[in-house]
């Protein structure tokens, strides 16, 4: 069995979860609203502009939230369940199971973001300005934030209770980026070895980085290629160590 197989069974489990449901249903309200909504302001560009918004609001939590949901599940899922022993009895090595896992946990997230995002350019006017390239790689950073979410929420699920795990999970993802200049101010007050954890604060991966959101709502100008491609290179960098983290405690713990 190879990891593609893993995703793919996995994949096809995930959609008949309620939880890609509860998706469609929150798709399926943003258009209702829209719908209604837009043309009774068709002159108001800043209506535009603000569905055009929580647009996108919606596509990036909704997706950061089912990949945290489903990847948070998988391994303790298959260890309580006892599947996990005849999957490893297979050819399939402990690498390929967390790679094909964290695949489908990252497709799914993915096909999320992509639902969403057609359905936005498809019933809400682009705001002014507006640049479809940017759109893109708004798109792009936020997949790659994506990977590396699932990643970290795989390696946490190894030792970290599920329920627990989605919180410290979603609460990192939506919060670290708000709370980062003030926990790290309040280090550097204390001095010493406070200013070190400040600096070492560093080390935790900043998702929010990948977040162009507000940017692609107010330039036209899309970012160099060569930003891009930095900040998917960071967030490849963190999803890689995780995963390897993920790897070097799934063989300790089932030897």
């Amino acid at each position: 069995m190879r990891p593609w197989l893993v995703a793919r069974i996995t994949f096809l489990e995930a959609l008949r979860k309620k939880d890609f449901y509860v998706l469609l249903i929150l798709m399926g309200l943003y258009a209702l609203f829209a719908a209604t909504v837009l043309p009774m302001r068709k002159q108001d560009e800043r209506i535009a502009t603000l569905l055009f918004s929580l647009g996108l609001a919606f596509s990036f939590a909704s997706a950061a939230i089912l990949v945290v949901v489903l990847a948070a599940r998988q391994l303790p899922k298959e260890i309580e369940q006892g599947t996990i022993l005849p999957l490893l009895a297979r050819p399939l090595t402990r690498w390929q199971l967390l790679w094909g896992k964290f695949l489908a946990c990252w497709l799914v997230g993915l096909i999320a973001l992509a639902c969403f995002a057609a359905l936005i350019r498809l019933i809400v006017p682009a705001p002014r300005p507006f640049s479809e390239m940017l759109f893109v790689q708004t798109l792009l950073l936020k997949a790659a934030g994506l990977g590396a979410l699932a990643a970290l929420t795989i390696m946490l699920s190894l030792f970290v209770p599920e329920a627990l795990n989605i919180m410290v999970s979603a609460g990192y993802y939506f919060l670290w980026g708000l709370t980062f200049n003030i926990v790290q101010e309040g280090l550097r007050q204390l001095g010493g070895l406070g200013s070190f954890l400040a600096r070492a604060l560093y080390v935790f991966p900043r998702l929010e980085a990948l977040n162009l959101s507000r940017v692609c709502l107010d330039q036209a100008e899309p970012l160099a290629w060569v930003a891009v491609f930095s900040l998917l290179a960071y967030a490849a960098a963190y999803a890689a160590i995780a995963l390897l983290a993920a790897h070097n405690l799934f063989e300790k713990r089932w030897v």
